[in-house]
């Protein structure tokens, strides 16, 4: 059964849902060295950010996946703002 899913909130949400399949978003979180269930707290901004050496390493994932199935690719600009933070007083 489909279901539509509401827009993605974040680029890496989408990207995750591009993949379509658990195995390819295994070999994606393995090619940035990460767990896949990590790169979910991410998108939906559970976490407030990934250090630099994560963040280029899903970036370079990114253009890996690219490459084998037509993914979107994403920056290090992109996943240092796609979750906004609160203001604090």
């Amino acid at each position: 059964m489909h279901t539509n899913l509401p827009s993605p909130a974040t680029p890496l949400l989408a990207i995750l849902r591009q993949l379509g399949t658990n195995d390819r978003r295994d070999e994606f979180a393995a090619l940035a060295g990460t767990s896949t269930a990590y790169l979910y707290q991410l998108a939906g901004c559970k976490r407030a950010a990934c250090r630099t050496p994560l963040a280029k390493g899903i970036a370079d994932a990114s253009v890996v996946m690219h490459a084998r199935y037509g993914i979107d690719v994403i920056t290090m600009d992109a996943l240092a703002t796609m979750c906004q933070m609160p203001e604090k007083d």
